[in-house]
């Protein structure tokens, strides 16, 4: 951290990250509170959003706090991605640029401060969360309303061409498939991945069994509650093996799909502490997936909590068996496997193997110091 002048970084967010109450964010705060760990003052710079407000929290972690509103500016009049134009902001412009720390920009949505970066010739790079144009055109192809679907394919046409201001850039990923498909479009960026930060500092898996599989996350994001209803409808009309779906704000439509059966429970908006119970006691966590890009916290949720893990292999890429991960892509698959570990107890080796498995990939400091290296190499 030689190069960090007093080891100071400026951070650039797409929303304030607290609470951290979905994965972009959750990334975020998680990062920033390893960073402080290893003693790198933060200069968080961040858009308010929704319930993403300042807060006492961030001011406690970071050096100095910085907010900006959103508002649709005349970039978007000149074709600039929506996500990207109502975070054009000329303060936050200048702010970055006077305290002239190393530059660490969070998603594409920032990442129109990289030329005025490059002329002051302040170090930086981006964290890229997501390949956007491909998320928004899998919005698109999922979205009943029609205005809405021609917002979404609009915007990833959008985003598709403004992708390009990231082709000489210092990239950090967060998945093998971002790394891939970076490498491959982008042959000179440079390219580091680096997983996700998370929650979870510790393994702590229980052994023995459970009595329910669990699938949790933010329900009002249309892929995780596609997913809900795919494991009801799917999966779970099938067999008898008790599904508790845990997370925020389900819709009225995946309410009544889970009541049609009685050994399917929805718990709407679980407290920390009986998310974290649900989590742990569950005997098997299920994953499905349909959209590959960017990395599901969820997925860093269950590798550190669960028994047995079935996933989509767009999560799993490969099934770690002797670690009680399994990669199943059909609801024959996942009902074949299901009926398999209903009956299986988790011990010592399958923890062991985990530990393993995980190894530092997943650990927030050492990917803390592997971002740093980055941002200086």
């Amino acid at each position: 951290m030689s190069n960090l002048v007093d080891n100071n970084v400026q951070l650039v967010a797409f929303a304030a990250p607290y609470p951290p109450d979905y994965g972009g964010v959750m990334d975020v705060y998680y990062k920033i509170k390893a960073l402080n760990e290893i003693g790198v003052k933060v200069h968080l710079h961040a858009f308010t959003y929704k319930q993403h407000q300042p807060s006492v929290e961030l001011n406690r972690l970071c050096a100095s706090v910085q907010y900006y509103p959103r508002s649709v500016t005349t970039q978007y009049m000149k074709g600039w991605p929506y996500v990207v134009a109502t975070r054009y902001n000329t303060n936050l412009l200048k702010n970055v640029l006077q305290l002239g720390h190393t530059v660490l920009l969070e998603a594409l949505h920032t990442s129109w401060l990289i030329p005025h970066l490059r002329e002051a010739q302040i170090q930086h790079a981006l964290r890229l969360h997501n390949v956007e144009w491909m998320y928004y055109k899998f919005l698109a192809e999922q979205e009943a309303s029609f205005t809405k679907r021609r917002y979404f394919i609009e915007e990833s046409s959008r985003l598709k061409k403004f992708e390009k201001i990231l082709s000489r850039s210092k990239v950090f990923s967060l998945s093998a498939l971002d790394t891939r498909y970076m490498e491959h479009e982008y042959p000179l960026a440079k390219v580091t991945e680096i997983l996700p930060f998370h929650a979870q500092t510790t393994t702590d898996i229980l052994l023995g069994k459970g009595d329910y599989a669990i699938f949790h996350g933010n329900l009002s994001v249309n892929e995780n509650e596609w997913a809900a209803l795919w494991l009801i409808q799917e999966v779970f009309s099938q067999i008898t093996y008790p599904l508790v779906i845990a997370g925020k704000d389900p819709s009225d439509k995946l309410k009544l799909a889970a009541s049609a059966y009685k050994h399917i429970r929805l718990i709407a908006n679980p407290e920390e502490r009986v998310m974290n119970d649900l989590l742990h006691k569950a005997h098997v966590h299920v994953l499905p997936n349909r959209q590959p890009t960017g990395m599901k916290l969820k997925w860093a949720n269950a590798l550190h909590a669960a028994r047995f893990i079935i996933a989509h292999p767009d999560m799993a890429l490969k099934g770690h068996v002797s670690a009680g991960v399994y990669s199943a892509k059909t609801s024959i698959d996942y009902i074949q496997f299901i009926e398999a570990l209903r009956s299986r107890a988790c011990d010592n080796s399958i923890i062991d193997n985990r530990v393993a498995m995980l190894g530092n990939n997943w650990n927030n400091i050492a990917n803390a110091r592997k971002l740093i290296d980055g941002l200086l190499g």
